[in-house]
């Protein structure tokens, strides 16, 4: 459990263009990124938005605000692509679209099976050594491959991954088990939580994950951080973590988002000693106001931690797994 304040991200999915899109022009996208200036707010993306960002009015004020950092989507690039040559071209192209010298992380987001490993930690070497950027993320990682990335950039003399951006939440407490959180520590790695409240289960019901329409499809696609893999949006699991969110927030007098959010800040195993840090995303200025405002409430008490972790008991069983990815071997071969 934190004592201190852990540190607090935004995540900037839905600035920008594309299908999350709740900032879409450059006047809305300045206002939300002043309010996390205001706030002393890191800022996550990745994706278009960064050439959006680089042409604002008011840009240096906001950009030298912010510490900025790119995921490397490797999803979004064709297979084979996210080669050693490839990736320091990448993240030129990253800081010269935001109009800076230097981002504050470099993530390589998701494992290229196709890639050689070696290869891909080359690239990440020369971009760092090209000043691109100052600390080296991972993500979507198992325990065992971070253990092999440490090493060889260790062995090697590259920049040590220090950042794993992790899925983390009341209903996807995986890292609490097994060695992923004592490798994490052992190595100096700082636990970077994403899905702090489910990926909108907690906001939303189980009917509204079973809609209809581009938003909700791509969703069930792209979120196996709340379960919604192919298959088993129509499951009794998302109704059940549904319905126990409800009865948690009625019991314990809190929203299911307060509950969430303040669990994962002051109650969980997130702490600031480590560097640890929430991702949380927003759809409104509201909820960037109402968020921070509870992130500074502290601990949810004994009550609500207890009522926690009896929903954890119901729900551990089909959880996601913390890498949000599906269950899989090591994808580099040792």
């Amino acid at each position: 459990m934190t004592i201190d304040p852990v540190k607090i991200v935004f995540g900037g999915a839905a600035i920008g263009p594309g299908m999350w899109t709740a900032f879409p022009d450059e006047e809305s996208i300045e206002k939300v990124l002043s309010a996390a200036r205001a706030r002393r707010l890191r800022c996550h993306r990745h994706g278009a938005y960064l050439l959006r960002l680089g042409r604002l009015d008011g840009k240096d004020r906001c950009r030298n605000a912010l510490q900025l950092s790119a995921a490397r989507h490797l999803a979004a690039w064709p297979p084979g692509t996210s080669t050693g040559e490839n990736i320091p071209q990448h993240a030129k192209e990253t800081v010269e679209r935001l109009r800076v010298e230097s981002i504050d992380i470099y993530y390589i987001h998701m494992p290229d099976p196709s890639v050689d490993l070696e290869d891909q930690l080359k690239g990440i070497n020369a971009a760092y050594a090209a000043g691109y950027f100052k600390r080296f993320g991972l993500s979507n990682f198992t325990v065992e491959d971070v253990q092999r990335v440490y090493d060889i950039c260790r062995d090697k003399g590259y920049p040590l991954p220090t950042v794993y951006q992790g899925n983390y939440n009341a209903f996807s407490r995986r890292p609490e088990t097994g060695a992923f959180i004592p490798t994490l520590r052992r190595l100096g790695i700082a636990f970077y939580v994403y899905s702090p409240i489910t990926g909108g289960l907690l906001t939303k019901t189980p009917q509204q994950f079973r809609g209809t329409g581009r938003k909700m499809a791509a969703l069930r696609r792209a979120t196996p951080s709340a379960g919604f893999t192919t298959g088993s949006t129509t499951g009794l699991h998302i109704t059940r973590r549904s319905r126990c969110g409800r009865r948690a927030a009625k019991e314990t007098g809190y929203s299911k988002a307060e509950l969430a959010y303040r669990w994962v800040a002051f109650d969980s195993i997130v702490d600031s000693k480590y560097g640890d840090a929430i991702i949380f995303g927003a759809n409104s200025y509201t909820q960037i106001e109402e968020t921070m405002r509870w992130l500074k409430q502290g601990s949810v008490g004994a009550a609500a931690k207890a009522k926690v972790d009896e929903i954890w008991k119901v729900v551990e069983h089909d959880a996601p797994p913390h890498q949000g990815i599906p269950p899989r071997n090591p994808i580099y071969q040792h």
